[in-house]
C-alpha cells in the first residue's frame, strides 16, 4: 500500500524554493581563490539539467571562455549561501555575448538544505 506524505517537509520546501540551492549562485574559484561569480538567471525545462547564470569575473585576466578552458583551469564552484558546498564535477557551455553561461551538475545536497 502506498503511503502519502501528509506532513510539511521543510527540507523539500527549501529545495523547491531554491532549486536545490542553485538560486543562491556560486563563487568561481581557482586553487581556493575567488576569481568570479555566477548569478542565477533561469532554468528552462526544455534544457533538462542545464541552468543559466550570468558570469562576472573579479579581474579581466581571470576570465575563462569555453567549456574546455574551465576544465583545464581546474575551476570549482562554491555555493554563495552554503559556503561549505563545493562542486568540482560540472559542465559548462560557451559564454554568450551577454555574459550568460549554462551550467550542468550543480546543486546543494539534500542533507545540507
Amino acid at each position: 500500500m502506498l503511503k502519502c506524505r501528509t506532513e510539511f517537509d521543510p527540507t523539500r520546501q527549501k529545495a523547491k524554493e531554491t532549486d536545490w540551492g542553485r538560486t543562491f549562485g556560486w563563487f568561481v574559484e581557482r586553487d581556493g581563490e575567488r576569481i568570479g561569480e555566477l548569478d542565477y538567471v533561469c532554468w528552462d525545462s526544455r534544457l533538462q539539467f542545464w541552468h543559466d547564470y550570468r558570469v562576472t569575473w573579479r579581474a579581466p585576466e581571470d576570465a575563462v571562455s569555453g567549456p574546455d578552458e574551465w576544465i583545464k583551469a581546474g575551476l570549482t564552484l562554491r555555493n554563495r549561501f552554503y559556503t561549505d558546498v563545493v562542486v568540482t564535477g560540472f559542465m559548462t557551455s560557451n559564454i554568450t555575448e551577454g555574459g550568460v553561461i549554462s551550467v550542468r551538475g550543480t546543486h546543494v545536497p539534500e542533507e545540507r538544505l
